[in-house]
């Protein structure tokens, strides 16, 4: 019996684009997918009060190959009074002990568009600049193995 679990992160990436990328990886590996959409409940704050609501989710399933069972949901969520977050969630066959998952999450990351741990000003300034959902998502992206700093930052490990 293989375990389950789910890997959320945090993106600056639209769903499209990280349902796109997934796609163009599982097809560039020659396995079958599944494409599927649905709807996920995710809480909304009000002032002081959480309201839950539906957001719409695109996904692909890997139908067979070393990875098969592995899933990509993709969603933008909306936390406050405006913006939105977009998120991406994997669900992994035997969890993140399971190497080659992991690997080609990494090349997921890579083959985005752009960075997914780095939002423009705008972006942050809509949802909200002090959020803590910015360093989160470096230190997640830091923790699978991508180098998340910037080299015209001060030097670091």
């Amino acid at each position: 019996m293989l375990r389950k679990r789910e890997l959320t992160y945090e993106v600056s990436t639209s769903p499209i684009e990280n349902i796109k990328a997934m796609r163009n990886l599982v097809s560039e590996n020659g396995w079958e997918m599944r494409r599927h959409e649905g709807s996920r409940l995710v809480d909304r704050f009000a002032i002081i009060m959480p309201m839950t609501q539906s957001a719409r989710t695109l996904g692909i399933e890997v139908l067979d190959g070393p990875l098969q069972g592995l899933e990509l949901h993709s969603w933008a969520e909306t936390k406050g009074s405006s913006g939105a977050i977009n998120m991406a969630a994997w669900t992994i066959p035997g969890g993140q002990e399971n190497t080659e998952a992991m690997d080609l999450i990494r090349s997921w990351a890579i083959s985005l568009p752009r960075c997914p741990w780095k939002w423009t000003f705008g972006e942050r300034s809509k949802i909200g600049y002090l959020l803590p959902v910015w360093r989160r998502s470096r230190r997640a992206f830091r923790k699978l193995g991508l180098k998340t700093w910037n080299p015209s930052e001060s030097e670091q490990p």
